[in-house]
């Protein structure tokens, strides 16, 4: 009863303290913890641990594994803002509260990130292992590393796959393990294994391939994954390819976008904006502004190429129009603020079809964080005092030619009929009246 008792209240104490240091940290403060094995390591050795502590934004926490009072969550809140997950001597941890593929899971889908770093002698948990399997980041078991009986294993700037994320790596002779990718879209792979390298276990004298993990540019050195909500997991195979640019970026310091307004509106009426109706073939303008967030402020978004276009699509069911947006160039979310945005723009004409339609800006690209905006408006027939008139239609200007044709040919006919024909010749009236004459005479003379 008393070990009970005492248990609690350390489990109490430690929730307490916890929270107490995440409500007193500032707003920019963010809270980081980092798992470590203390068989293996201490916090004063911890690389990572000391790259977060040079950064004056992070608030570094520190937790053993075996520490089983430890908990990631005070209540339906997290403690932390990000998750760092050292190797471990161990198959599993006392801890846990944390180390819990569901609690891991939970931390990921309320914008939790998370890093965690595998290496040549040892793995990681294996609540960890499954938690990145659902990520479809495969970690070779504990006990495989890298190897090459080729060439030296040597990992450079040929071996980055994403250079938004990792820009550059030189390792001289790697030492670590590698990992298998899925085909998940959202699954990204970091350092590709040299062409003639292989991981296998080092237990296993002769290598063959139903032994072996990864063959060949199969396998990655380090991987990483981006969920809908942006919240962001990252995976290396050995302390070597840390690097502050891929710490940034797991912690959102760096390749994330922000939509900072989004304008609609009839081309001949710029001072309304975002209106719910629309009419059929009016047409529209619509303009977005896209900040990036680069050495701790917002700066206007650059797209990579020219092919990485952004696109607005006008959609009822199945779009109607996908259009390419222009830049338009730089502008400010402030008044008389300095330029922290790129403005995108695109001109179009709604379609002939009434009914209810949406905007919808979709801006998904590897490295960055998602854009979404659905804005949902009406598209009105035309009003009956809306339809052209007939002559303002060129195809029925043939018909009213012939209509006036018609009338005119008419009037002319019935003018002449009245009064332009030829007159009744006299010789015939004379002739009708002597016979009649001539016959009176006769009758008088009998």
């Amino acid at each position: 009863m008393f070990f009970q008792a005492r248990f609690s209240l350390t489990a109490l104490f430690l929730l307490l303290s916890s929270a107490l240091a995440l409500s007193s940290a500032s707003w920019s403060d963010r809270q980081v913890l980092v798992m470590y094995d203390a068989s293996l390591t201490s916090p004063e050795d911890v690389s990572v641990g000391q790259l977060l502590e040079s950064q004056e934004h992070f608030k570094v926490s520190f937790v053993d594994y075996a520490d089983d009072a430890a908990q990631l969550f005070l209540g339906e809140d997290a403690i932390y803002h990000h998750l760092v997950l050292l190797p471990s001597s161990k198959r599993s941890a006392a801890a846990t509260g944390i180390v819990d593929k569901f609690k891991l899971l939970e931390f990921f889908n309320k914008g939790g990130n998370v890093l965690a770093v595998s290496s040549a002698e040892n793995g990681l948990p294996e609540n960890v292992r499954l938690f990145l399997n659902e990520a479809d980041i495969y970690p070779a078991p504990k006990g495989f590393v890298v190897g090459d009986h080729f060439n030296k294993l040597s990992v450079g700037s040929d071996n980055v796959l994403e250079p938004r994320i990792i820009d550059e790596v030189k390792v001289d002779e790697y030492k670590g393990t590698a990992a298998l990718v899925g085909n998940n879209a959202f699954a990204l792979p970091l350092v590709k294994a040299p062409k003639t390298s292989y991981t296998a276990s080092t237990k296993d004298a002769a290598l063959i391939a139903e032994k072996t993990w990864t063959l060949g540019e199969q396998g990655f050195l380090a991987a990483s994954f981006q969920g809908l909500n942006s919240a962001r997991i990252a995976w290396v195979g050995s302390e070597q390819l840390l690097n502050e640019e891929l710490v940034r970026w797991t912690f959102q310091e760096k390749g994330v976008l922000k939509l900072q307004f989004v304008e609609h509106y009839k081309a001949d009426e710029p001072g309304q904006s975002n209106r719910t109706q629309y009419r059929i073939k009016n047409d529209v303008v619509y303009t977005a502004g896209i900040s990036e967030w680069k050495r701790g402020k917002w700066i206007p978004y650059t797209p990579a190429s020219e092919e990485d276009v952004v696109q607005l699509s006008f959609k009822m069911l199945d779009p109607y129009q996908r259009l390419n947006m222009t830049a338009l160039g730089p502008g400010s979310s402030t008044e008389n603020g300095q330029n922290d945005l790129t403005v995108f723009f695109v001109n179009f004409t709604t379609p002939d079809h009434h009914g209810m339609f949406t905007f919808e800006l979709d801006y998904k690209r590897p490295g960055l964080t998602f854009i979404e905006d659905s804005r949902v408006v009406t598209v009105r027939h035309l009003a009956n005092d809306e339809y052209q008139r007939s002559w303002d239609i060129p195809n029925s200007w043939m018909y009213m030619v012939s209509f006036a044709t018609v009338v005119v040919a008419w009037f002319l006919f019935v003018m002449n009929f009245l009064y332009i024909g030829e007159k009744r010749p006299e010789t015939s009236s004379k002739a009708k009246v002597e016979p009649a004459t001539k016959k009176e005479e006769t009758t008088e003379k009998k």
